[in-house]
């Protein structure tokens, strides 16, 4: 049956600190230190060991499966039919939701998408989009980043279909990780921001992010925004694919204060208003007037002719407050 000492919080930091946990890494760790390769198999002293922490009337061994969870690309890799038959079993969420969720906190631990171990997980990988809400910590960290690297990348393993479904069942708070992770795709591109925006974070907004206005809430908003001036040179662009999103958040200074750090006002001045315009609200948040006022002026001597637009006028009383 299961034991005292085995909650379900946090099943990976509570496998990590537990006796069988400990017992666990370290016969994985002497193992590893032999760099065993593709297709080797277990060893057989480790075989019986390991094999046996798949007792599930033993409730303390879940500790040791988090910990083989965590390393389960490289067992996938050594030995794909007793990973098949032992460990792959408990990632799937309809043979125990609890023994599901502690493997997905285990993998988690250090994610990894290995295209052939996902071509037998995907479907458990999906799924976890519509129970984000129960996921543990790391899990809930990483989940969305990972859901959108594959959406950007399309290893082929997942369909678009598939991919949009997953996506569109996350929470708001989870679609502004997904949000980030595109950020973080086109500043890691650095001068390749143009190609990165065009091939891949463009088509992944056109098939896979939602449509529903619903979805659209103020950190959603400022989320997507940050994308539009990380696209830098391709910013009319993202701007024309995402206006519809953007609106006032409770504080936009830090969007104000990306937008005057980056040369969007001065190399794009009338986009740079119609940005401004959606995302400044009524309020004014501490230090935001500043960094406000440095982009009317760039945007204001680059094109005189904007400084009699309604929307200069509004922006220029806003921060001269």
């Amino acid at each position: 049956g299961d034991d005292p000492d085995v909650g379900t919080d946090d099943p990976a930091t509570q496998a990590i600190n537990h006796p069988v946990g400990n017992v666990t890494e370290a016969l994985l760790d002497w193992w590893f230190r032999r760099k065993p390769g593709d297709e080797q198999g277990l060893p057989e002293e480790l075989r019986p060991i390991l094999t046996r922490l798949y007792d599930m009337r033993i409730g303390r061994f879940r500790h040791g499966r988090v910990l083989l969870a965590s390393r389960v690309v490289a067992l996938f890799r050594i030995d794909r039919d007793w990973t098949e038959q032992n460990l792959l079993t408990i990632f799937d969420w309809q043979h125990c939701e609890t023994e599901a969720r502690a493997a997905w906190e285990g993998f988690f631990l250090s994610p990894h998408l290995y295209p052939p171990l996902m071509e037998v997980i995907g479907k458990p990988f999906l799924d976890m989009a519509s129970r984000y809400s129960t996921l543990g910590k790391h899990a809930e960290h990483n989940y969305a980043a990972l859901l959108t690297f594959e959406a950007l990348d399309r290893s082929g393993v997942f369909t678009e279909a598939e991919l949009r479904a997953a996506t569109d069942s996350l929470p708001a708070h989870a679609l502004v990780k997904c949000a980030q992770t595109l950020k973080r795709a086109l500043n890691g591109a650095s001068d390749q921001r143009a190609e990165c925006w065009r091939k891949r974070v463009r088509p992944y907004l056109r098939s896979i992010w939602p449509t529903s206005a619903a979805r659209k809430t103020p950190a959603v908003s400022t989320s997507l925004g940050r994308v539009c001036i990380a696209a830098d040179e391709m910013f009319p662009e993202a701007l024309k694919e995402l206006q519809h999103w953007l609106q006032p958040p409770q504080n936009y200074s830090h969007l104000v204060f990306e937008l005057q750090r980056s040369d969007i006002c001065g190399e794009c001045p009338e986009e740079a208003l119609d940005f401004l315009n959606r995302v400044v609200g009524d309020s004014l948040p501490p230090g935001s007037g500043n960094y406000l006022a440095k982009c009317l002026e760039v945007i204001g001597s680059k094109r005189p002719d904007l400084r009699s637009d309604h929307r200069f006028r509004r922006l220029h009383e806003r921060s001269s407050r």
